[in-house]
């Protein structure tokens, strides 16, 4: 599996965040009182045009649905779970869907909306998984009741069909219905754009968490037999050699005795740094033990790799270490050995660490790459 990229990973992290920004209480209340005011808005129109046109019975229940929603957009920011808000209109939803259907039929197309909200209860956030089944089992319910017992305009309260209102009150619901359908695509789209790059970013935390070294931020000694495996392989199939030097900062302990296990952490920390900026780019890195390091150099001979390790030392040396008001200076010693194709990477490592220990008994400070 191609590895997950950097560049993919804060794509996915920059939109993830995004989104959890948007649903916060900064985002929530608005958003609350655009829907309520939105379903104000089509039941003030609804009302209107039933008054107008002499349907009685809907006229009544628009009222009500008003003052609803004047209710609803009252409570937005005095109900703690306003999820129940959300509810409650999918309940007025129903009520006026079937009784307008009761009342002019099927021409308008209220029954629409008993479809309609079958998806926007499944996208509505709540923990009670049963609740949006509920709503689809009854509005279903009721629809196809509705549909076989108001088989013609005769079945109806009033009749309308040859009515201009039945005409206006269907592209009114047409229109709106085809808003709820963006919404909800939109909505739905964005959810599992956020599903999946929630999982992957998590993935991939993880990920980071089995194979990086906390404080140091490089390949932890797991991840780095992992890659040393595959440079072995990869040399195998090239027949190139390869370097493996490993690093150990001296007389740490004294660090440690000296200035404190912080200052010495500073000092594991700004090594890492230090190694990682100076490395070429094909190189990789990893703090393998204790003060100790381990770079790998593919396709790279024992006198590439010592010239490396000696530019490594130099930079570390020069480097300032500082925490609070203390200053140090530390130095590094290498030892290098080239892998070549076909090598046993456990030997090659144990000749590095060999003239590693070497160059400790030989006054430190510096690069070995003989035994």
């Amino acid at each position: 599996m191609e590895q997950y990229k950097e560049e993919q990973y804060q794509k996915d992290q920059r939109f993830v965040e995004n989104v959890e920004s948007r649903v916060s209480t900064k985002w929530e209340v608005p958003a609350y009182y655009v829907g309520m005011i939105a379903c104000l808005a089509a039941h003030v129109l609804y009302l209107f045009l039933f008054a107008n046109n002499g349907i009685r019975v809907m006229a009544i229940l628009n009222i009500f649905s008003v003052a609803f929603y004047l209710l609803m957009i009252a409570l937005i920011r005095k109900v703690r779970d306003r999820v129940n808000l959300v509810y409650a209109s999918v309940i007025e939803i129903i009520i006026h869907a079937t009784v307008a259907t009761h009342c002019v039929g099927w021409k308008p197309d209220f029954g629409m909306f008993l479809l309609m909200i079958i998806p926007l209860a499944f996208l509505i956030p709540n923990k009670n998984t049963r609740i949006p089944f509920l709503i689809m089992f009854i509005s279903l319910a009721i629809y196809g009741a509705q549909r076989y017992i108001y088989s013609g305009p005769e079945d109806t309260l009033y009749n309308i069909e040859q009515d201009k209102i039945a005409t206006v009150l269907y592209f009114i619901n047409f229109i709106i219905g085809v808003f709820v359908l963006i919404y909800v695509t939109i909505i739905y789209s964005i959810l599992n754009q956020y599903t999946n790059s929630k999982l992957r970013v998590q993935a991939e935390r993880l990920r980071l968490l089995a194979s990086v070294d906390p404080l140091t931020k490089l390949n932890n000694r797991r991840s780095m037999n992992e890659i040393l495996k595959q440079n072995s392989a990869d040399s195998l199939e090239s027949g190139v050699p390869y370097v493996i030097g490993i690093g150990d900062i001296d007389n740490f302990k004294s660090v440690n005795d000296t200035y404190g296990h912080d200052f010495g952490d500073v000092v594991l920390s700004e090594t890492a740094e230090t190694i990682s900026k100076n490395l070429p780019e094909k190189c990789s890195v990893a703090r393998w033990g204790g003060e100790e390091f381990l770079f790998v150099i593919p396709a790279s001979t024992l006198k590439e790799g010592f010239g490396i390790a000696n530019q490594l030392v130099q930079a570390v040396r020069e480097h300032t270490f500082r925490f609070e008001d203390k200053e140090l200076h530390v130095t590094m010693t290498f030892g290098v050995c080239e892998g070549g194709p076909g090598s046993d990477v456990d030997k090659v490592i144990s000749c590095a660490d060999r003239r590693l220990y070497k160059g400790k008994n030989n006054g430190k400070n510096h690069a070995e790459c003989t035994d």
